[in-house]
């Protein structure tokens, strides 16, 4: 028989027994839909780190104070433990003094969380302590008023510019620029809110407070020192040297004659996101081959009803070869229904894959993302599964004696 009559038979036997052949696909449509998931929810954290260092800036040094113990253990400052070895005199020293031909500036930050009030809202938020070199080298833009200049950061001025979030919450439903706000019981001025920058660090830069980083250390924080110092080179050829140049500067106004005995630490995004990538990668290929379990799973499953299919279908395989059907076109036919099963389940698995990161992506900030390779992966999978688990019940229909078949009840 031609491939297209067989490919019609096929369809007929499995359209004979539509509940059998739903039942069967169904383990196929559980495995393709978990591939398809979490290869996109894999893609999606990349994206969301991708995202993250787009926002703090792909050409960015951060310095931390104090010293990792090993190359993969997070800065001392990182693990909560307080290092003063970074001072603002320090930050100062390198923007005025220092010669680091590849850095465009240099800006500074301490943090806290206090309760911040205004006439309609009592709240904790966090206030980020910084300079006016911050908005530019964090890539933050303050389209509603103003920044702080490095003048009011001089003269140590009350003055705050204001996540969106926390602005519409402080003063809803009208300009919040001019008004003022409370600061554990200071008074500041809202001079400023800026774009939406949603989540960084696992935190919501949307709800941050800005004031000038003198103000926080004297009046609010009571601390001499930094928390961390950000460098902006030209361009991301210029991150080694620049690293380079920086650690140089800090260990001679620290008298470190020794690297070993550095107490900051340096790194740049770019190394970040290098290591976050590889990261991403391997737990998605943990996630995909967790996923293909459930694909053996489905595909078992193909080939037990399928075994079964032939046990029930004796006496039609006796028929056919008595009228002229080879072992081939019986061993063709079964394949084909197996394929066909696992291909609808694969198409299945797909289109509910689609709807599950649709509705991810409507319902939150993370953008899952399902690529052409993860489909075409998909239904690849579903055929080769398809072939695999259908041959051997398709090879036992393929020799069963015609004789015997046709006498089987």
């Amino acid at each position: 028989m031609d491939f297209l009559s067989l490919l019609k038979v096929a369809i007929r036997a499995i359209s004979k027994n539509k509940v059998r052949a739903g039942l069967t696909t169904l383990g196929i449509i559980i495995g393709i839909f978990a591939v398809v998931t979490l290869i996109a929810l894999g893609k999606g954290a990349e994206n969301y780190i991708v995202d993250q260092v787009a926002n703090a800036g792909s050409n960015l040094i951060i310095i931390l104070p104090g010293k990792s113990d090993s190359e993969f253990s997070a800065p001392p400052a990182q693990q909560g433990l307080t290092i003063t070895s970074l001072t603002y005199a320090d930050a100062q020293y390198l923007k005025d003094v220092a010669n680091i031909s590849n850095v465009k500036g240099f800006t500074t930050e301490v943090r806290g969380q206090y309760q911040v009030t205004s006439p309609y809202e009592d709240t904790e938020i966090t206030l980020v302590g910084t300079d006016e070199e911050f908005f530019t080298i964090r890539n933050t833009d303050v389209p509603i008023g103003t920044f702080f200049t490095n003048d009011d950061v001089d003269a140590q001025a009350n003055l705050a510019v204001l996540g969106p979030k926390i602005a519409k919450t402080l003063y809803p439903n009208q300009d919040p620029i001019g008004q003022s706000i409370k600061i554990n019981k200071i008074n500041f001025k809202i001079v400023g809110v800026t774009e939406e920058k949603g989540f960084e660090d696992g935190q919501d830069r949307d709800k941050f407070i800005y004031i000038p980083v003198t103000t926080a250390q004297k009046k609010l924080l009571g601390i001499d020192y930094l928390f961390a110092i950000y460098a902006e080179t030209f361009s991301e050829d210029d991150l080694k040297l620049a690293k380079a140049q920086i650690a140089n500067v800090l260990r001679d106004r620290h008298n470190i004659d020794d690297p070993s005995k550095d107490d900051f630490t340096l790194y740049d995004t770019a190394e970040a996101l290098e290591i976050l990538s590889d990261i991403t990668d391997i737990l998605s290929i943990l996630l995909a081959a967790i996923a293909a379990i459930s694909l053996i799973v489905g595909g078992i499953g193909i080939m037990n009803i399928m075994l079964v299919s032939v046990k029930e279908r004796t006496k039609e395989i006796g028929l056919r070869k008595a009228i002229g059907a080879t072992p081939f076109d019986i061993l063709v036919q079964f394949l084909i229904e197996a394929v066909i099963l696992t291909l609808i389940g694969g198409l299945i698995g797909v289109l509910l894959g689609y709807l599950t990161v649709y509705l991810v992506n409507y319902f939150t900030e993370f953008r899952a993302e399902i690529t052409l390779d993860s489909i075409a992966l998909a239904m690849t999978v579903s055929s080769i599964f398809g072939i695999v688990f259908g041959l051997y019940p398709a090879n036992q229909a393929s020799k069963l004696n015609p004789i015997e078949a046709l006498r089987y009840e």
